[in-house]
C-alpha cells in the first residue's frame, strides 16, 4: 500500500522547485521546467487483465483516447495507445512509456499518475474501482491525470485558492500568472473548480509555453 500511495497525485513532487506558467503549475529542477523532450512519443498500454470487467477496460480505453486527443489539440505532445500490448499479462510497461492499470486503492483516489521526472518504474496511471461510479466527468479525470504526466501540478495549491482546498508543499514558488480556478488541474473544493475537469484557456496558454503549439498546427504553419 505504501508504494501505491506514492503514486497518488495528492502527494505531488515534494521538495522540487515550482514555477507557475500562465495558469499551470509546472515542476522544475535546477531552475528548469521538467518536461518530456521534444519528439517524445508518450506511448502507453492499458493492462486488460487487471480489469475484472471487460466493459470497464473498454471504458478506460475509450476515455483515455478522448483525453489524450484533447491534450494533443492543446499543445505539442503526441500520445500513442499501443493496443497491441494490452493483452500482455501483468502490469509491466515493456514496449511503451507507461502503463495504465486497475489498482484498488480503497477509494483514496479515483486515479493517480506520475510526473516526467519520476523513475521509470513509477510510470503508471492507476485506476481505482471508484472510477466506475465517480460523479466527476470520467474523461475529465484522465485529462487531469495526463496533466500530471505532462509535468503539471495542482492549481489549487496556489495561495489564492480557498483555504479548505488540499494543500501540498511548495518550495521557491514563483507566481507568473493569475490564479485559474477553472484549470483542469484544480480540484473541486471551496466552491471553485468543476466536476468536468476541462482544459481551460489559461491551461492552453501555459501548456503551449512549455510544449509549443499542437503538432498538427505546427506542421500546417511549416507547410504554408
Amino acid at each position: 500500500a505504501r508504494a501505491a500511495e506514492r503514486h497518488a497525485d495528492e502527494l505531488g513532487l515534494g521538495t522540487r522547485r515550482m514555477e507557475v506558467s500562465h495558469g499551470l503549475v509546472a515542476g522544475t529542477r535546477n531552475g528548469k521546467v521538467v518536461r518530456w523532450a521534444p519528439g517524445t512519443v508518450l506511448s502507453y498500454r492499458v493492462a486488460r487483465a487487471s480489469f475484472a470487467k471487460p466493459a470497464v477496460y473498454q471504458m478506460v480505453v475509450d476515455n483515455l483516447a478522448k483525453a489524450t486527443a484533447e491534450w494533443e489539440r492543446t499543445c505539442g505532445v503526441n500520445f500513442e495507445h499501443r493496443k497491441d500490448l494490452d493483452a500482455r499479462p501483468g502490469t509491466g510497461r515493456e514496449g511503451c512509456l507507461f502503463v495504465v492499470h486497475h489498482f484498488d486503492a480503497g477509494g483514496r483516489f479515483i486515479a493517480a499518475a506520475f510526473f516526467p521526472s519520476d523513475p521509470p518504474d513509477r510510470r503508471r496511471v492507476l485506476v481505482d474501482p471508484s472510477y466506475e461510479t465517480t460523479s466527476f466527468d470520467k474523461v475529465g479525470v484522465f485529462r487531469h491525470e495526463l496533466g500530471h504526466v505532462l509535468g503539471f501540478r495542482h492549481e489549487h495549491i496556489r495561495n489564492e485558492a480557498p483555504p479548505v482546498c488540499p494543500n501540498e508543499p511548495l518550495w521557491d514558488v514563483q507566481v507568473l500568472s493569475v490564479y485559474d480556478p477553472k484549470s483542469v488541474m484544480h480540484y473541486f473544493c471551496g466552491g471553485v473548480g468543476t466536476h468536468d475537469l476541462k482544459i481551460s484557456d489559461l491551461d492552453r496558454r501555459g501548456a503551449r509555453m512549455i510544449y509549443g503549439p499542437p503538432l498538427g498546427a505546427a506542421a500546417l504553419v511549416a507547410a504554408e
